[in-house]
């Protein structure tokens, strides 16, 4: 099982991506943060962005496909990585087992 992070510029709509990645069983659950300040150096300049981040529970082995229909339904690459999640227990892992795909 992992936590999949998916960081999303403000004008994409992340709710309608978490709607969609559950329809299909991609995800068991998610949360989105809102307003999430990412902070970059480029050519020794200093920017600040506003993203929407999405962190959603699913099976390791459904990574590259949550990829393809995160990009396919936003419409460009998007930054995406996952965290394992090395423990659990029995609830949370059922919901995770049944609310996605059987692979």
């Amino acid at each position: 099982m992992v936590n999949i992070i998916i960081y999303l510029k403000k004008e994409d709509s992340a709710k309608e991506l978490v709607k969609f990645l559950l329809e299909e069983k991609l995800i068991a659950s998610a949360t989105i943060d809102k307003n999430n300040v990412s902070y970059k150096l480029e050519n020794n300049i200093f920017s600040e962005e506003l993203l929407n981040v999405i962190t959603a529970q699913s099976k390791s082995l459904l990574f590259n496909q949550i990829v393809k229909a995160v990009e396919t339904k936003i419409g460009k690459e998007t930054p995406i990585t996952s965290i394992p999640i090395v423990a659990s227990n029995r609830i949370f892992d059922d919901i995770v087992r049944t609310k996605t795909m059987p692979i």
